[in-house]
């Protein structure tokens, strides 16, 4: 009795883990006709947005990032911020990082970015463009988008671009700057000092497993594969 028990249980078991990819399709057909669509009020969302300011040597290979140091909160931190009224992400991400770091920062055109955004002055017969990501040249598009719930009722949304500062890359270790910059926010917003690191370094001190992963991300765009 005991062996007929087992072998049921086995033959019930093999039939189960045989049904799983046919279970996994059908829900997966359910989902793509039933894609759920939430919609925020404008009270109900925040619009933001960062940069990873690298600092390149001469032949464009990214050496060192750009962190800031909170002080009270005792974290070493990627900049990022809330948009500006009428003002465009990109503008808000470059100013963010100097608001926070006192180091000017620019967009960095990527030689060749994964998008989703399709390419410029499109003629009308070129016709609808798929969804899929394309692969664009010199491109200054955001590569990481963040949702960040708040609460229980609001989300924000920081757009993530890779960015430049304009510090010539000497092999020299990374200075800390503890003097707050003219013009900055950095007294206000608690940093008491920011640093160039070297990449390793910086995904060491990083206080955040979600920063660590935009410059990880961000490098691996930077310095491809062969």
């Amino acid at each position: 009795m005991g062996d007929r028990r087992i072998f049921v249980l086995f033959g019930a078991a093999t039939a189960f883990l045989a049904a799983i990819p046919a279970v996994y399709s059908v829900i997966k057909r359910s989902w793509k006709h039933q894609r759920v669509q939430i919609q925020y009020p404008s009270s109900q969302f925040i619009i933001a947005a960062g940069a990873i300011p690298f600092q390149f040597d001469a032949a464009g290979t990214p050496k060192r990032v750009l962190l800031a140091y909170h002080t009270k909160r005792n974290q070493w931190l990627l900049s990022k911020g809330r948009k500006d009224e009428g003002e465009d992400l990109a503008t808000t991400a470059t100013r963010e990082i100097f608001e926070e770091t006192g180091y000017p920062c620019r967009l960095h055109r990527v030689p060749m970015l994964p998008t989703c955004a399709p390419p410029p002055n499109l003629l009308p017969e070129a016709g609808i463009q798929p969804h899929s990501a394309r692969l664009a040249e010199n491109s200054s598009e955001p590569f990481m988008v963040t949702l960040r719930p708040i609460g229980f009722d609001m989300l924000k949304l920081i757009f993530w671009y890779i960015g430049a500062v304009d510090v010539p890359y000497d092999g020299e270790d990374g200075d800390a700057i503890s003097a707050v910059q003219p013009g900055t926010h950095q007294l206000a917003e608690g940093f008491g000092k920011v640093k160039l690191w070297d990449i390793s370094d910086a995904l060491e001190v990083l206080s955040f497993e979600g920063d660590k992963e935009l410059v990880r991300t961000a490098i691996g765009i930077l310095t491809p594969k062969a």
